[in-house]
């Protein structure tokens, strides 16, 4: 048995699939969401691109436990691109959030002063005679 372990550990490819494949071990509470969100995107380091309108992506933060061969319980954390579910509820949020402390501007309100008064329309009558 030993003589196993001795050559899994020396033989280089072996090493290089335990870095790439998941530890074998048992699922005790599978991938849940934990709430915290963050946005990915493609960015320069130009500061002044920071204005300029640009593709976001939304991720999602979930966590599960894996208990490993010896026992020991693993907390695996990975982001992971958000569903159409899970953004609808933070829009929601940011709305609500906006209505609420008042930052929502109609644009009947921001454009109604500059805005002419309507022109009223004199209807000419056209002489049947003429």
């Amino acid at each position: 048995m030993a003589h196993h372990v001795l050559i899994s550990m020396t033989k280089p490819r072996g090493w290089k699939r335990w870095k790439t494949e998941p530890s074998p071990g048992v699922i005790k509470r599978n991938w849940v969401a934990t709430g915290r969100i963050d946005f990915a995107t493609l960015i320069d380091a130009n500061a002044a691109d920071s204005d300029e309108p640009s593709e976001f992506k939304l991720l999602v933060e979930e966590r599960r436990v894996v208990e490993s061969v010896t026992g020991l319980e693993n907390l695996e954390i990975q982001w992971r691109l958000a569903t159409l579910k899970e953004a609808k509820a933070v829009i929601s949020q940011y709305h609500r959030y906006l209505s609420e402390n008042s930052l929502i501007k109609n644009v009947v309100e921001e454009t109604s002063f500059l805005l002419p008064p309507p022109k009223k329309i004199q209807m000419v009558q056209e002489n049947p005679a003429a």
